[in-house]
């Protein structure tokens, strides 16, 4: 590769850097809902490869016979897979601010033929569901995109039952990821008590619980900062 072409490459790395840094600023200062077409992108066989469905979901804890809620479905990256282990005595409810994202969502569910899973368009700032509903709610890539995320992270503590579990996945590249211990701050502010760390910097996952009597903050395969 002559000189000139590494000069060129290498401005091409630099102002790619330098846009991903400003965009994750803007991003930090005005945070909000990712344009429905981004979604789309990211469901592509890359992230299938770096994060599998089967495994992303044995992560965030679901199991047969639950009632989950999926915050910020986008085009149902992990939907399916949780619609499954949850059963046929299970009920998933998805539930994301983007409408034709959830009508896209809509066409998956009735191809694969699945009938325990509820879609629904709303604001997880204001959940429309009554206190104590699930025993699960996880989000995968959304805290960071929600403009009042102590609003968000109450209402979760709110629909879950006493001892249910609240999951929250981030990853890089993602410009609204944050560090998991900016992630277990503004969970343990909502009275969440972080019992589960996996993963590693770069992709993470943290499951908490909503306290009742029984429950005590512990640490499982990872250090809880």
């Amino acid at each position: 590769m002559n000189t000139a072409a590494i000069v060129i490459l290498s401005l091409i790395g630099a102002w790619l850097i330098l846009f991903f840094v400003v965009f994750r600023i803007v991003r930090k200062l005005h945070p909000f809902p990712i344009p429905w077409q981004v979604a789309l992108v990211i469901d592509n066989p890359l992230r299938r490869i770096l994060q599998s469905p089967p495994k992303a979901v044995r992560q965030v804890g679901v199991k047969k016979g639950m009632k989950v809620l999926e915050l910020g479905p986008g085009s149902g990256y992990l939907t399916l897979e949780t619609a499954r282990q949850v059963g046929g005595e299970g009920r998933l409810y998805c539930l994301d601010i983007e409408p034709r994202l959830i009508a896209r969502l809509k066409q998956k569910i009735t191809g694969e033929g699945l009938e325990n899973v509820a879609l629904l368009v709303g604001d997880g700032q204001a959940l429309p569901f009554r206190d104590s509903s699930f025993d699960l709610a996880f989000m995968v890539a959304v805290l960071g995109e929600v403009p009042d995320k102590d609003a968000l992270l109450q209402e979760l503590s709110r629909v879950l039952r006493p001892g249910g579990i609240l999951s929250i996945t981030e990853m890089l590249p993602d410009p609204d990821y944050s560090l998991s211990g900016t992630t277990i701050t503004l969970a343990r502010r909502a009275g969440f008590q972080p019992f589960q760390k996996q993963g590693n910097l770069f992709t993470y996952v943290v499951n908490f619980h909503k306290p009742n009597h029984n429950t005590r903050e512990v640490v499982r395969n990872g250090k809880i900062r």
